[in-house]
């Protein structure tokens, strides 16, 4: 009999920027949450780019414009905990966005308390360092980084 595959949870978040190339960041709705990425769980059946897509517009409520050459960032992470799995984060470059494009931002409230823009630099000490980790160099869609987070101890 053969074995059967462990499954990976995978997730899907969006690189969103205005023309100052700051980064967009969200807050989630439960106290003490670090601030993170548009973007979430891939769902059943979906694949990482319309789970992306569909989180845009669950989240924010905007139709983002993302496509299969967006792919900017492909990570394994390793489980940090015996309870939990091994998964697959992928990162997508997603649009500009300008003033009248977030003037129609619609947080999803049951999941999101807040959205901003934020610098590289703030970015990196707002995120999970994890996700801060993926954003390397500038966002040139099409030019994919593979990257594998290791715990340094084994489970």
């Amino acid at each position: 009999m053969r074995p059967t595959a462990p499954g990976h949870p995978v997730t899907a978040a969006v690189l969103i920027t205005n023309p100052r190339d700051q980064l967009l960041i969200v807050r989630p709705a439960k106290d003490g949450a670090a601030w993170h990425l548009p973007g979430g769980i891939v769902e059943q059946c979906e694949s990482p780019l319309d789970a992306a897509r569909r989180e845009g517009r669950e989240e924010l409520g905007l139709d983002l414009d993302v496509k299969e050459h967006d792919l900017f960032a492909v990570e394994w992470l390793q489980a940090t905990r015996p309870e939990r799995r091994d998964r697959l984060a992928f990162l997508f470059a997603g649009p500009v966005l300008h003033p009248h494009d977030t003037d129609q931002i619609v947080l999803q409230r049951d999941e999101l308390a807040a959205w901003r823009w934020a610098t590289r630099t703030e970015a990196a000490s707002l995120l999970h360092p994890a996700v801060a980790a993926r954003i390397v160099g500038p966002l040139h869609p099409g030019n994919a980084l593979y990257r594998e987070t290791r715990k340094e101890e084994t489970l």
